[in-house]
């Protein structure tokens, strides 16, 4: 692992965006998990001194678990069934309607299939490999200038 003292947050946070759009939105792609597109406009890169992180909406988790049985609000079901079946206000109130029965008595499918691997994309040898790679690039010129430094070059 690069050592992080020779990373900046910027540099950190650029590595993040960059995960995003390689490896955890070609994820969700592959899932077909887009309706409304909200998850794909507020999921990005940030990072910390020292340390990379990925933020999203707060319903990541029923992406990655599923939603366990319980009373889903008919409005926001009605707006995912009209996103992503592209369905008339009408229509799409009676699929919502259908859906929020299903989902209080079964959970949604993905509850049912265990879960997805949506974030599981992160902890992947690929992900690795490009994250250190990526900040080895940022890191390696400024630990040489350092050893030229400390060794009087």
């Amino acid at each position: 692992m690069v050592a992080t003292e020779y990373l900046t947050v910027e540099e950190i946070a650029s590595v993040m965006e960059e995960v995003v759009e390689k490896f955890l939105i070609p994820r969700f792609n592959e899932l077909g998990m887009n309706a409304t597109g909200d998850w794909l406009k507020n999921v990005g890169g940030e990072a910390e001194p020292g340390k990379g992180l990925i933020m999203g909406l707060d319903y990541t988790e029923q992406l990655v678990k599923g939603q366990e049985p319980t009373t889903v609000p008919l409005p926001d079901l009605k707006r995912w069934a009209k996103a992503k079946f592209k369905l008339s206000d009408n229509v799409a109130a009676s699929v919502a309607t259908r859906v929020q029965r299903k989902i209080k008595e079964e959970g949604t499918t993905w509850y049912e299939k265990g879960g997805s691997n949506l974030l599981e994309v992160l902890e992947e040898q690929d992900t690795i490999n490009f994250v250190n790679m990526k900040l080895r690039q940022y890191a390696t010129p400024r630990i040489q200038e350092q050893l030229i430094r400390q060794l009087g070059g």
